[in-house]
């Protein structure tokens, strides 16, 4: 396979760079340096002075040696091997302070140095059997020989069941990056003190041209950004006011007409509430009770309360049916339904429409149509027997499954789902967990959880501190398989969207 070519955006930043715009060279930096950053955070097991340090040189040498870049590979990868270069030669000083790494990262880190980039080149950063020969300069079977005693050594170490189980372990290794801003500074005194040394001899072409090197990226877009300014005011139209005006009357009175069509022409749909057993009763806030007679309907800010001996059930037109058992109370609130006290269901039978119901300020919403019940009392419980919920509080998301329950506390807080079958010694961790966070109890929760307990799990996983996530993955995984085009690493960096992925999977094994 041939060697990626370059953009063309880079190409042009390479030429001006040649040409003597050497102020062209920050976007370089600006585009490459956290991948070579976390490059170095790789290979000295997230180590910041060292992964700088080696930014550092890499970009001051390809500044000297721009004239030498090799048109037929990407600029990238000729970083990596300036890279390479530069660990092979040695001196890069690492700082004493103990850095944050991943188990994954530790492992690589253990690799003997010619094992460890190789590794992190095919196995980590996925390059091809190719641009690793034009990073390392290594013959074909040095290479695959360092990289099968790699893998060997990995496997091991994060006991890997085999190469695809290793595979997905590795995506815990670092990712993306970025050094301090300051590290630009210092490389850029470095080049600009290259490029601009003995400017006397310029004009005999024994240095490099750098023109405008004094002026940095910045300076000129501020420069440029003022330019514009004053050429869209002086190229402005003399009746742009009155455009302007046109524009927001005409849209106020599109508003206007919405608004009359809305209220006179559209039917509004209406909550029927029927009396199943005993004496429900409808109220507005303040007045007095009405018993439920056939056909009641429930306004806006209207109350259903059912006492010891009735119940009640509220049909929403095409959404489905709240039903209330005696002794509960409930409040319409527009198109959502606020629970006081007692106990309800709620038979959503569409997913067309979402249909909110609050406790404690807590939102509760279907995902997936079915049935669900709501306790209140001093707490809220709530259980799922088919439908797929969403409880957002102001302080976390929780998702709910069949054959799941919760419990809602009146400051919003709300606890860790957990399985309708788990042991009563596994929902007691669950609950003192879900209080106060603590290792100890983690762990106990991870020995014990069981395939059913895959959703409390995934929950514990998006409260949990970074570096308890990873065994919290770990343990996860082994119960429903992370999906294949789930990255672990955003995983553990909790990306919605790759977590949204696995608790699907999560929903299928259910």
């Amino acid at each position: 396979m041939a060697l990626k070519q370059e953009s063309k955006l880079i190409q042009a930043h390479i030429k001006e760079v040649l040409s003597g715009k050497s102020s062209a060279y920050e976007q370089l930096y600006r585009t490459h340096a956290d991948r070579i950053y976390t490059f170095g955070l790789k290979f000295f097991n997230h180590n910041k002075q060292a992964a700088e340090e080696l930014t550092k040189r890499v970009f001051i040498k390809a500044f000297e040696q721009m004239n030498a870049y090799p048109e037929n590979v990407t600029f990238i990868l000729w970083l990596k091997k300036l890279a390479v270069e530069e660990i092979r030669t040695g001196g890069i000083e690492k700082s004493e302070e103990i850095h944050q790494a991943s188990i994954a990262d530790q492992a690589v880190f253990a690799l003997p140095e010619g094992e460890r980039i190789v590794y992190i080149l095919a196995d980590v950063e996925k390059l091809t059997v190719e641009e690793i020969l034009e990073i390392t300069n290594d013959s074909n079977d040095d290479i695959n020989f360092k990289l099968e005693i790699a893998r060997r050594f990995m496997e091991e170490k994060l006991n890997a069941d085999n190469l695809n189980d290793l595979d997905y372990k590795v995506n815990f290794v670092s990712k993306k990056a970025e050094p301090r801003e300051e590290l630009w500074d210092i490389i850029y005194n470095e080049i600009h003190s290259m490029a601009t040394k003995d400017l006397e001899e310029e004009a005999k072409g024994e240095v490099l041209n750098v023109g405008d090197a004094r002026i940095t990226l910045a300076e000129k877009l501020q420069k440029y950004k003022e330019e514009k300014k004053e050429k869209e005011i002086s190229f402005k139209p003399v009746d742009v006011a009155k455009r302007k005006k046109a524009i927001i009357t005409f849209l106020l009175l599109m508003l206007i007409a919405s608004a009359i069509y809305y209220f006179f022409f559209v039917k509004h749909p209406q909550w029927e509430v029927v009396n199943l057993s005993g004496s429900p009763s409808i109220k507005e806030e303040g007045s007095q009770n009405i018993v439920v007679k056939k056909n009641n309907i429930l306004e806006d800010e209207n109350f259903v309360v059912t006492n010891s001996t009735s119940k009640a059930v509220i049909k929403v037109p095409d959404i489905g049916e709240v039903f209330l058992s005696p002794g509960s109370s409930i409040k319409r609130d527009g198109s959502e339904i606020s629970v006081n006290y007692g106990h309800i269901d709620v038979v959503k039978k569409t997913g067309s429409e979402s249909f909110p119901v609050e406790v404690f300020s807590v939102i509760i919403e279907d995902y997936k149509p079915g049935s669900y019940s709501i306790k209140v009392n001093n707490k809220a419980t709530v259980y799922s027997e088919s439908a797929y919920l969403l409880i957002t509080s102001g302080k976390r998301d929780i998702y709910l499954i069949p054959d799941y329950t919760c419990e809602i506390n009146k400051n919003k807080q709300v606890g860790i789902p957990y399985s309708l079958f788990a042991s009563e010694e596994y929902i007691n961790a669950v609950n003192d967990f879900s209080v106060k966070e603590n290792k100890e109890t983690l762990n106990m929760i991870l020995q014990q959880s069981e395939k059913k307990d895959a959703l409390t799990l995934f929950t514990i996983l998006t409260m949990v501190a970074k570096s308890s996530r990873e065994i919290v993955i770990n343990k996860l995984h082994s119960l429903v398989r992370i999906p294949k085009d789930v990255n672990p690493y955003l995983v553990a960096n909790l990306d919605k969207g790759e977590l949204e992925k696995w608790l699907k999977a999560i929903e299928e094994q259910e």
